[in-house]
């Protein structure tokens, strides 16, 4: 590696040289502030007549083409691509001509004192990514025509022409601001090392700087280190951009590698480096894979003309509740739906069904803290031998039928007491989702009524307590009421004139509902009121909520699926002595197992575990972990080191399974511990 300090021009506008941004940078993003910024910098430069310290640009040198000295930027793109942009709007400022000769010089290739022919790619010394350089090439060809107008090459272009403009109207001449530019001086790092790896020095120069997103750092990484890189971005990057969108690119990264990483490390991208690595996966394998996963994303994210209707309208419905983290369990479904293991009605009803329980687990006032580490290893946990995808819904719907914690699917005793009582309310995307449902149905492939974000959710007795009209209408008891059903189900509809309706009357309410709401079901029972009070409050949510029960009821093959029932049962934070017992089954994190032994409910726990994280047991293993207030190993790679060391899931990884009964419960215990989990999420059964 060499670093030089150098004259910005002399060194990057040279003759007979061209820059290329690689495909693994990001687009050109430079806003309106970053550009006025280096134009007053070239202005301050040109009054102070001094040197004025840019930044630093990494390159790499390419072999020649037709004497051409070919670079790739590593670092320092959108500094260069917004000084030729500011060239690019001096030439077209009406330069005077000795001036506009100089500017030719630095836009242009020169061979034999002329520009190089128009067609030749060669003629241009900034090549910007395929995205960028669609836009640069028609700037430079003056199509402005053709240039979209929205393009930040264009909007840049535009504004350094219109400060140009403005200084040449304070007296400040083109020929101030060329002077300007040739006192901006850059550090100028070129790799040239066999060591001089261009990732790593990349990565080492923005940890200072401007943040990199997720999306920039994985495709840095994808792209850089491989040979055919503009064949993968064309054939892969660029299609997973387009699909998602740039805006979700980042979300996208995300939810990717929570599905592919084994663990939850805060810094995702090193642990996917770390992964990819460890596992010798292809960078192309990677993108196939990115690539698939991207199609079911966009699809998540917004509608897809890629899915029917109805698999849309069940999305909409995670995506009314913002609930993303199941999407790396939908990932696995939409795979299994696009290779023909299930049809578009088992896909259809696996999305109603998780739907149903998210609802529920919202209305029941279920934190949703526990739903990542459900939906992680979920799909796993449920077939986790081939022949259980041969019955899928049944294997679904028992798999979650058998969750005792609470992650458990509320059952509709308690769905329907919360529907009449709970303050539904304050969950404002499930509120409005509920009453979407009562009004057009849960499977209605096209909505009765178009519900738009101008409708509202109205409260018929409203939320200012102080109104006098109202403590008449409901009568000497009017704070009980007010207190208890204020933000329930029967006080709630929809409505586009919320500010309208506000502190009116019921009647005033009323018959502007009736008057123009187009909400038949929702307000059927409100419209022949004469009065509102806590009766017809009640009446109104037993209405209401014995539709929800029926729109969100669950299946009856889920219903049928026989649970363990409740004999034997024991919980980690019961102080009970397990002598002389003997363990039969366990259940953590909904996976239902039958066990012989404490023995091997340890070992079997220390399997899911593993599955769950296998680095974080790897971690103990290695360093012979012996827990707190302990002088035994519990986990080593050594089995000598362990009275009875029995092997985990053949990983090489061995436990300590010499204990009694009350010792495994308290291992467990431990264990839970480690790995941030509640106790809720475990329970098991003995004789």
């Amino acid at each position: 590696m060499r670093a030089e300090e150098q004259d910005l021009l002399d060194v990057m506008f040279d003759n007979k040289r061209q820059y290329q941004i690689p495909v693994y940078q990001r687009n050109y993003d430079w806003k309106r502030a970053n550009c006025e910024m280096l134009f007053n910098d070239v202005v301050m430069a040109y009054q102070e007549s001094k040197s004025h310290f840019l930044g630093s640009v990494v390159q790499v040198q390419q072999d020649e083409e037709a004497n051409i000295k070919k670079f790739i930027i590593i670092d320092g793109q959108q500094r260069m691509t917004s000084i030729y942009l500011f060239l690019k709007a001096l030439y077209d400022s009406n330069p005077i001509e000795s001036d506009k000769e100089e500017i030719e010089s630095y836009l242009f290739n020169i061979k034999n004192n002329n520009i190089l022919a128009r067609d030749n790619k060669l003629k241009l010394k900034l090549k910007p990514i395929k995205t960028d350089n669609i836009q640069f090439v028609y700037l430079m060809d003056n199509k402005f025509e053709d240039m979209d107008v929205s393009s930040n090459i264009y909007l840049n272009y535009d504004y350094f022409k219109s400060l140009i403009k403005k200084a040449n109207a304070q007296g400040i001449t083109i020929k101030n601001l060329i002077y300007g530019l040739k006192k901006l001086v850059i550090v100028m790092i070129s790799l040239k090392e066999p060591n001089d790896d261009p990732q790593i020095v990349f990565e080492r120069i923005n940890s200072t700087g401007e943040d990199l997103s997720l999306a920039d750092l994985i495709r840095n990484y994808i792209l850089m280190t491989d040979q055919n890189m503009d064949e993968l971005y064309e054939n892969y990057w660029l299609p997973i951009e387009t699909k998602v969108g740039k805006e979700r690119l980042v979300d996208f990264f995300k939810t990717y590698l929570i599905y592919k990483l084994p663990d939850n490390n805060k810094d995702q991208y090193q642990s996917f480096k770390s992964f990819v690595n460890k596992n010798g996966i292809s960078h192309l394998d990677l993108l196939i894979e990115m690539k698939k996963l991207s199609k079911y994303y966009s699809a998540f994210v917004c509608y897809s003309s890629d899915y029917s209707e109805r698999i849309n309208n069940a999305l909409d419905g995670f995506r009314s509740l913002k609930q993303t983290t199941i999407f790396s369990f939908l990932f696995n479904i939409f795979d299994d739906f696009e290779n023909g293991i299930i049809n578009e009605d088992a896909l259809y009803s696996v999305l109603i069904f998780f739907l149903n329980y998210t609802i529920r687990r919202a209305v029941t006032g279920v934190p949703t803290n526990s739903l990542r580490g459900l939906y992680k290893g979920l799909y796993k946990r449920i077939f986790s031998t081939v022949d259980k995808k041969g019955n899928y819904l049944h294997s679904i719907y028992s798999f979650m039928a058998d969750i005792q914690s609470k992650d458990s699917v509320p059952n509709d005793t308690i769905f329907k007491d919360k529907l009449l009582t709970a303050d539904i309310y304050q969950n404002r995307d499930s509120c409005r989702l509920l009453l979407k449902i009562l009004e057009n149905g849960i499977d209605s492939l096209k909505e009765t009524v178009n519900i738009t974000k101008d409708v509202t959710i109205e409260h018929l007795m409203p939320q200012n307590r102080d109104n006098e009209e109202w403590h008449k209408e409901i009568g000497d008891n009017f704070y009980y009421v007010w207190d208890k059903y204020i933000h329930t189900l029967g006080n709630l509809t929809l409505t586009g004139y919320n500010s309208e309706l506000s502190d009116k009357s019921f009647m005033e309410k009323r018959n502007m509902i009736k008057a123009r709401s187009k909400f038949v079901f929702l307000n059927s029972d409100i419209i022949d009121k004469e009065h509102w009070n806590e009766e017809t409050i009640r009446a109104r949510a037993e209405r209401l909520s014995s539709k929800l029960l029926y729109e969100l009821r669950l299946p009856d093959e889920f219903k049928k699926t026989k649970k363990e029932d409740g004999s034997g049962r024991h919980s980690l934070d019961e102080n009970t002595d397990f002598a002389g017992k003997k363990a039969k089954s366990f259940i953590l994190l909904g996976e239902n197992r039958e066990v012989r032994s404490a023995t091997e409910m340890l070992v079997s726990v220390c399997e899911i575990l593993y599955e769950l994280d296998p680095d974080k047991l790897l971690h103990l293993a290695r360093q012979n972990f012996i827990p707190e207030n302990s002088q035994r190993v519990l986990f080593s790679m050594n089995s000598t080191l362990l009275t009875d060391g029995k092997e985990i899931s053949n990983s090489g990884i061995y436990v300590e399974t010499n204990k009694n009964f009350n010792d495994i419960v308290r291992t467990i215990k431990k264990l839970l511990d480690i790995f941030t989990l509640s106790y809720d999420d475990f329970v098991f059964y003995v004789n």
